[in-house]
């Protein structure tokens, strides 16, 4: 198709030229990149300018165009678009700055003007392209983008498909894989010397089930245990023989009639494999259980995997005794030893897990080249030269822990994926992946101008880290679906790395497929233990109360900042790590600019410490800075209160009492990847704002359970808040039904028993995938993500130490 025909397909010709007159306003921006909100804005000023009605603005076809643009580069006689004309389908065009030619061009020419740009000495050179889309070939693919998130259930499908095309080859596999499982030497489900072939077996199980039927189904294990074993049969099949026979029924059905949900079921009843020992991997921050939230780099990641134990113990617990087999799971988090510990545990090489029976934090520190113990904290933007090493002795001490190798890695944020991943090679175990962020979407053109940062962030080895331990794992865990894949409009976290450059170093053309099965969204849960509705008052402790009423609202005290001149107004409260992303600084501006908001309520923020000489992280002394800057600006004396980091097990109860006094929680943050503090506070009954950026569109219903806002500029965080308040004051019952809805969201949907059944799921489904199919189609995959490893990973991380 011609260049001409291009702008006539897109933009109906009436409106063609206006198109014109934008692409000018445009070319006013000359040299700079533009993202979508950029883009929107200037259309807006552009319809203002020229008096366009709202209609234009919204339904017009340069409006729908637009909207689905990510990207603009401007340049003198050109531009150059990135149109998501679908859910992680893209297409790049080059515009003439008159706007009569618009022409296709390949991501290839794309990335290089992107280069060009910013490198403008690079022009001609050649490039280092990364594209792992070719070692793909062994995966089904998703077809269907509202599949992506779901990928178990799509490769359930495949799977039972595959087993009623060719019935005697899977079956066969099926049968080998029941066979191979045991547990400290005694076989599980099947002893395959008397039970030789899946023929012999497929009889012996229709033998089995009539023989079990005419038993009392509440009868033990034991006591058909010695008929079982004579038959072929070992243990694992259920506790009852009422459970056995429903899952060799399951079994049965499967062999005769393929079904994606007969298999889910079967291999989420039987020990296959048996699921009983878990290494999580968390090396960067203060990984403890008291004094360590606020720190630099320690927050919610800290809250979601303790809480992750301790239901994934209890549904380990639950389901191993339903199988009939005496097994106490055991979960270990591996982290780092911090010598210099302050006054956490982070230098205890051993700690129990809080309500847990065998749950544990092992620390291993870090090395340098020496192998000399590394003593103080080092930021996670600075741990990439000692994980490999970390991963060697982390591997050694897991085995030894565990005597023998777990059943499944679990690897968290950057460094534990890649942690994680180098573990899952040299043990050959399943491994998942669990992100929580990507600092690519937080930090804008953090990879475009990588260099201009590298010093402080060592975003190309961060990067790469994330390409490798995605590719390699053999499933990944999203909190949402906006985390893998965006909204119809956004681009996702994960959707990122699909094509980008980092001028200089490598140019990704396709650096993650989204299409591939592995992908599913599990929201986490949250404590109903520590967090629970405000009203339920005889859940609560007086003296707690007490003690923090006097804390949020009293006299001065020392450790606090400021005092509230009305203590009876309703408080505006957030909760977080004293970073830029966090955005706190933001939610104090934006107090600071409305007055309505000083006339009505409070601000009451927790975050790390109030004094700057207590960190030793430069990100967030320059907030803590900040933070007092703005106080003083604004005047904000007598209206504010800032207390350093709170426990968290006296989190849920700062909550509850910031909803007696009719207040709200804030997440301010510019993005948040899901929002921890976000469930928190609704299931304490507060109303709750979040950022439309990230994981709390899929938790907060707009207006319903909760609000949604633009955190980019403190005026609009202020807008909402005032908004929310004016509504209260013209209805009585306004806050109570937010709070209500907020409370019920949270028991409906976010629960750690139904996390914890799907993670355990995923891990047998996507172990039967690893045995029967996977593991040999990803060699190819393995050998290539190998030499990124060493040529590039590697290299680059032992500059760091030299």
């Amino acid at each position: 198709m011609s260049a001409q025909n291009m702008i006539h397909r897109i933009i109906n010709e009436q409106e063609q030229h206006e198109f014109k007159e934008f692409v000018a306003s445009i070319a006013e921006h000359e040299g700079k990149f533009l993202l979508r909100n950029d883009i929107l804005l200037i259309f807006k000023e552009y319809c203002e300018t020229y008096n366009k009605n709202q209609e234009f603005l919204e339904k017009s076809s340069i409006a729908l165009f637009l909207r689905k643009i990510q990207e603009v580069i401007v340049r003198s006689q050109f531009m150059v678009l990135m149109h998501r004309y679908g859910i992680a389908r893209y297409r790049f065009y080059m515009l003439r700055m008159d706007g009569e030619y618009l022409e296709e061009i390949s991501v290839s020419e794309y990335l290089d003007i992107k280069d060009t740009q910013v490198m403008p000495a690079q022009d001609d050179q050649s490039h280092l392209h990364i594209d792992f889309m070719p070692f793909y070939d062994f995966s089904p693919s998703i077809k269907d983008t509202r599949s992506v998130g779901n990928g178990i259930r799509y490769l359930n499908r495949y799977l039972s498909s595959k087993i009623f095309q060719n019935p005697v080859e899977w079956n066969q596999k099926l049968f080998n894989f029941i066979r191979m499982h045991s547990y400290e030497g005694q076989q599980l489900l099947v002893n395959s010397s008397i039970i030789s072939d899946h023929n012999t077996f497929y009889d012996e199980l229709g033998s089995m089930i009539d023989m079990l039927s005419g038993l009392p189904h509440d009868d033990p294990y034991s006591s058909v245990e010695r008929t079982m074993k004579q038959s072929g049969f070992e243990p694992g099949w259920g506790n009852t023989v009422g459970r056995i026979i429903n899952s060799m029924q399951l079994l049965y059905d499967l062999i005769n009639e393929p079904d994606d949900s007969l298999l889910e079921e079967f291999i989420s009843m039987v020990p296959m494999p048996l699921v009983s020992k878990i290494a999580i991997l968390s090396p960067h921050g203060w990984f403890g259980q008291e004094n360590v939230l606020g720190k630099p780099d320690t927050g919610g990641q800290v809250i979601y995997i303790l809480d992750q134990v301790r239901a994934l113990e209890k549904h380990l617990k639950e389901s191993i005794q339903l199988t009939g087999l005496d097994v106490m799971p055991q979960i270990i988090v591996v982290t780092r030893l911090i010598p210099e510990a302050g006054d956490t545990t982070c230098n205890q090489q051993h700690e129990k897990i809080h309500q847990t029976e065998n749950g544990w934090i092992l620390r291993i520190p870090f090395r340098d080249n020496n192998y000399n113990t590394i003593p103080h904290w080092i930021s996670r933007f600075h741990v990439w030269p000692y994980l490999e090493r970390f991963a060697r002795d982390a591997t050694a001490a897991i085995l030894s822990e565990f005597q023998g190798r777990p059943d499944l890695i679990i690897g968290n944020y950057s460094d534990g994926n890649l942690v994680a991943t180098l573990m899952s090679n040299k043990l050959d175990v399943i491994q998942c992946t669990i992100a929580h962020a990507l600092e690519k979407t937080k930090y804008l053109f953090s990879d475009l101008y990588w260099q201009d940062m590298e010093e402080h962030y060592n975003f190309s080895l961060q990067y790469t880290a994330d390409m490798l331990s995605m590719n390699k794992s053999d499933f990944i865990i999203a909190s949402t679906y906006q985390e893998i894949a965006g909204t119809e409009f956004e681009m996702g976290q994960y959707e990122s790395y699909q094509h980008y450059t980092m001028p200089g170093l490598f140019q990704v053309h396709n650096g993650v497929n989204l299409f591939a099965p592995k992908f599913n969204v599990i929201p986490p849960g949250v404590d109903e233990n520590l967090y629970g509705p405000y009203h339920e008052k005889e859940n609560r402790v007086h003296q707690k109360i007490n003690h923090w009423k006097e804390r949020l609202f009293g006299e001065e005290i020392e450790g606090i900042f400021g005092t509230l001149d009305a203590p009876e107004k309703p408080p505006i409260f957030t909760m977080a790590r004293f970073d830029k992303i966090k955005n706190i600084t933001g939610l104090i501006e934006a107090f600071g600019m409305s007055k309505k908001l000083q006339e009505t309520c409070n601000l009451i923020f927790s975050a790390a410490s109030i004094y700057i000489e207590d960190s030793r992280d430069d990100e967030e002394k320059e907030q803590i800075r900040l933070a007092y800057e703005l106080i003083d600006k604004y005047d904000l004396h007598g209206k504010i209160r800032w207390l350093p980091s709170i426990n968290k097990l006296d989190t849920g109860e700062v909550y509850r009492i910031i909803a007696d006094y009719r207040g709200v929680f804030v997440q301010p943050a510019l993005f948040e990847a899901f929002g921890l503090t976000i469930l928190e506070a609704m299931l304490s009954g507060l109303p709750t704002f979040g950022p439309k950026f990230g994981g709390p569109v899929e938790i907060i219903q707009h207006e319903f359970s909760g609000f949604l806002m633009n955190t980019s500029h403190p005026e609009l965080i202020a807008e909402s808040l005032e908004n929310f308040f004016m509504e209260c004051e013209k209805d009585a019952a306004y806050w109570n039904n937010i709070s209500e809805n907020g409370i019920n969201r949270v028991r409906q949907h976010f629960t750690w028993k139904r996390y914890s059944s799907r993670l355990i799921n995923l891990a047998k489904l996507y172990g039967f995938w690893r045995f029967s199919e996977s593991a040999e189609g990803k060699k190819k995959m393995d050998r290539y993500a190998d030499m990124m490893y060493h040529f590039l990973f590697r290299q680059r991380a032992g500059r760091l130490i030299e």
